[in-house]
């Protein structure tokens, strides 16, 4: 079992999300997982909730599991109320995230975070992450190609290494679409290793770094 330590006030959930949802085949997080070796563990950064059933089953590939339910804390620290135009840099995530300068991470799981992130909110929040990578850190992310998306992140279960369970919400608001293009230009530092456009709407990256 991984050592499991929270930041902010996120709390760990032990049962699903109250919808089970949809079901889907996920082929970047299998490209992932086919990617770790057998005779290492990893440090993973899990940016969504901290879901326990997502934590036992990380717990098999990693040593420590840093997690940070990082849109709850986002909307708690009234980031995404800033005016119109206030600038936005690594230095904000810093302070919100606090990670300490000595963490390393071989795997960050983005989910689909990105999706709720203006771009040059993504871009900032990528330069703080890099920090914290060394060559060969994976970076999974799920981006919509649809024009609206759910109003909050979708609650996103593992349920072995290939297939996620997932339930979103009902309420929706407009999509950023972000274009295989725009990632390359805003992921500083990452190249992908692998993409997959889904059925359901969603393009599955998994990035590495360089």
């Amino acid at each position: 079992m991984g050592l499991f330590s929270r930041t902010g006030h996120q709390q760990a959930a032990a049962t699903a999300p109250q919808q089970q949802g949809e079901t889907y085949k996920s082929l970047a997080l299998k490209a992932l997982f086919l990617a770790l070796r057998e005779d290492r563990k990893y440090h993973t950064l899990e940016l969504g909730p901290a879901f326990g059933f997502n934590i036992k089953f990380l717990s098999q590939f990693s040593s420590r599991i840093r997690v940070e339910d990082l849109y709850r804390t986002l909307q708690e620290q009234r980031f995404f109320d800033r005016a119109e135009g206030e600038p936005v840099d690594e230095s904000h995530f810093g302070r919100i995230m606090a990670i300490p300068s000595h963490e390393r991470f071989d795997i960050i799981l983005c989910w689909d975070l990105m999706n709720y992130l203006k771009s040059e909110e993504l871009h900032a929040l990528v330069c703080y992450l890099s920090r914290f990578c060394d060559s060969g850190t994976f970076f999974f992310v799920i981006c919509s190609t649809l024009r609206e998306i759910p109003a909050v992140p979708i609650s996103f279960r593992i349920a072995d290494s290939e297939t996620l369970l997932y339930a979103a919400s009902s309420e929706v608001r407009p999509g950023p679409r972000y274009a295989p293009r725009d990632l390359g230009r805003l992921m500083t530092g990452f190249r992908v290793q692998n993409s997959f456009i889904l059925r359901n709407g969603m393009q599955e990256y998994l990035f590495v770094r360089e």
